[in-house]
């Protein structure tokens, strides 16, 4: 059961031309286009009278038109027009769902409409924010969402998974982060998660600006409905000894990076994963690192979670067995869990 009442990430507002836009959204067929202003429609991408796609249409101003029998739709979803009959019924209409874009993204909101509040966008501080240098990405899974979700909630795979790419290859790197003490906290729609490393060495492409050790915290929130916020920050060794628990520095660090990633079903085992990664600051050259370093180790994810999946088809009568690691997925899963809950009361 898909959460609705959220803001999934739809695309990036620069994959969002002036020509119709099909999307499968949350095993809903979806079609985008642009209005003559600019504006972003999303649609249900189903015609009401024989059922077929409107994304087969064309685009007349502000409207879409079906190309079966030409039926012509506004943007609020209201049919305007059908060819040899002067009356429009009521019945006569598609969905519209609310879109917005913000942070590079074009956010829909895939619940009841009237529900739909802007403030719930999370601060994704993507591509367009001037305080960090990012390239936008994109990566297709054959996976249900759940499975990147909960690689998202559960960082000490890095240790293994990206042995190669983020510990560069380096097992005393590697050591450190799956030594790492671990804080989760339930936040507002969600968790926040935080490691603090001890005078510990800095992996390759952090070294480079930050030095060979330091205090590292890196603390990230992850909030319904797949949105993943992290920042790095390194400070010099000895940092985190002055802090009572639960502090943070008030010093600006040595060095930052900002990872923002969000997880958009798209049907049942078929996912999409957006994200931007980069350090802080203007600076083009480290974004293209930053993001050749981002495809190199969300495709080991990828891997891994496909090949998860292709397990679990396999037998779905086997359950998953829970351990230490495993805090901050069956936090997030109680949070999700009681959400759901109220969005079927009030639905």
């Amino acid at each position: 059961m898909y959460f609705r009442n959220a803001w999934y990430a739809a695309g990036w507002c620069k994959d969002f031309g002036n020509e119709l836009e099909p999307r499968m959204l949350l095993n809903e067929r979806i079609v985008f286009y642009r209005t003559t202003t600019g504006q972003l429609v999303a649609q249900e991408d189903r015609c009401p009278h024989r059922l077929a796609p409107l994304s087969s249409g064309r685009i007349e101003g502000d409207n879409l038109r079906c190309m079966y029998h030409g039926l012509l739709f506004a943007p609020d979803g209201q049919c305007v027009k059908i060819p040899g009959q002067a009356s429009i019924p009521a019945a006569v209409c598609v969905r519209t769902y609310p879109v917005l874009e913000r942070h590079s993204v074009a956010w829909i909101w895939m619940g009841e409409a009237n529900d739909a509040d802007e403030s719930l966008v999370p601060d994704f501080q993507g591509p367009d924010h001037p305080d960090w240098s990012m390239i936008p990405g994109r990566m297709d899974y054959r996976a249900n969402y759940q499975l990147i979700n909960d690689n998202l909630l559960d960082l000490s795979h890095i240790a293994w998974v990206h042995a190669a790419s983020f510990g560069g290859g380096d097992a005393t790197v590697n050591e450190s982060w799956a030594d790492m003490p671990v804080t989760i906290t339930t936040i507002d729609r969600g968790v926040r998660v935080q490691r603090w490393a001890i005078d510990a060495p800095m992996p390759p492409y952090m070294a480079a600006s930050a030095g060979p050790r330091g205090d590292m915290l890196n603390t990230y929130d992850f909030l319904v409905p797949g949105i993943f916020l992290l920042k790095t920050m390194i400070f010099p060794a000895g940092t985190a000894k002055q802090l009572q628990e639960g502090e943070e520095p008030d010093t600006k660090p040595i060095f930052q990076s900002f990872t923002c990633q969000a997880v958009t079903p798209l049907t049942d085992n078929t996912s999409c994963y957006f994200f931007g990664f980069g350090p802080e600051g203007d600076n083009p050259e480290l974004a293209k690192i930053y993001y050749d370093l981002a495809i190199a180790a969300f495709t080991e994810d990828r891997l891994m979670i496909e090949a998860q999946q292709q397990v679990i088809d396999n037998d779905p009568s086997r359950r998953m067995l829970p351990l230490a690691m495993d805090g901050a997925p069956r936090r997030y899963a109680g949070v999700l869990a009681k959400m759901q809950k109220a969005e079927a009361v009030h639905a």
